[in-house]
């Protein structure tokens, strides 16, 4: 499994600071969302927002508290950034199923590949995933 560097940086939030992880991800991989109804694009996955989509506010961002498999590894981060999703889940999806901003879009968005997680089974059966979960991978260095 690939490894990934998780960064954590202090923010200030109103009148508190918050600690928020980004996740540096691989390169592109080639699409396999040609004939896909993009599942992963409708909310159940979250796509985790690299160090410059954060620091540059390339995209949208929401702080979700940290996941357990995180918190674990990276016990110092309170929060994870991900790309804020909208009721219909990622606002860059097009009615076609589409990315509209695709290459252009998040770095975890591009590494993404479904047919590497099991957890789209579930997706593709149900239409949900039990729990919303962060588009990113367990094998980590902090």
């Amino acid at each position: 499994m690939d490894e990934k560097t998780v960064r954590v940086w202090t923010l200030r939030k109103k009148d508190h600071e918050i600690r928020v992880a980004t996740i540096e991800q691989n390169g592109r991989q080639v699409s396999s969302c040609e004939s896909c109804s993009a599942p992963c694009c409708k909310g159940s996955l979250l796509p985790v927002l690299n160090e410059a989509e954060l620091k540059n506010n390339k995209f949208p961002v929401q702080f979700v508290v940290s996941p357990d498999w995180l918190k674990k590894q990276v016990p110092r981060a309170d929060y994870l950034a991900v790309l804020k999703m909208n009721e219909n889940g990622c606002s860059f999806l097009g009615l076609d199923n589409k990315c509209k901003v695709f290459p252009n879009c998040p770095s975890s968005c591009l590494s993404y590949d479904c047919k590497n997680d099991g957890r789209m089974e579930e997706i593709m059966r149900t239409g949900i995933l039990s729990e919303t979960i962060e588009l990113s991978f367990p094998s980590l260095r902090g």
